[in-house]
């Protein structure tokens, strides 16, 4: 099965990770299976790596690009803990931070001043 790393970001406005495994479902189907690594993640949530899941239709994908360094790291960092909480040293090591979302309007005053 080929694999390949791309960062893809969703009709939801998601940012994802995945080791693209292309095999003859997920052809067939069009649909984007892999191991996966959201991204844009809130402050109060986890850093999570599913592995081989068919996370969307190629029709609700709006970007595709190729991953930073840092976060092709991250990806890697991820394989071996499988989940962390979001912590803003981890957001500022691998350069995450633009993918942090707001959930509240504290969040967007913090982010205003």
């Amino acid at each position: 099965m080929e694999q390949k790393l791309i960062k893809i970001t969703t009709t939801f406005h998601n940012t994802w990770l995945i080791n693209e495994q292309v095999d003859s479902f997920s052809k067939r189907n069009n649909i984007l299976f892999g191991d996966t690594l959201r991204l844009s993640i809130s402050k109060n949530d986890s850093y999570y790596l599913a592995e081989a899941i068919a996370l969307t239709y190629e029709k609700e994908i709006l970007a595709r690009e190729k991953p930073t360094e840092s976060e092709i790291e991250f990806f890697l960092y991820m394989k071996e803990v499988q989940e962390k909480a979001y912590s803003k040293s981890l957001a500022e090591k691998y350069h995450l931070a633009r993918y942090v979302v707001s959930t509240t309007a504290a969040d967007e005053l913090a982010t205003d001043n």
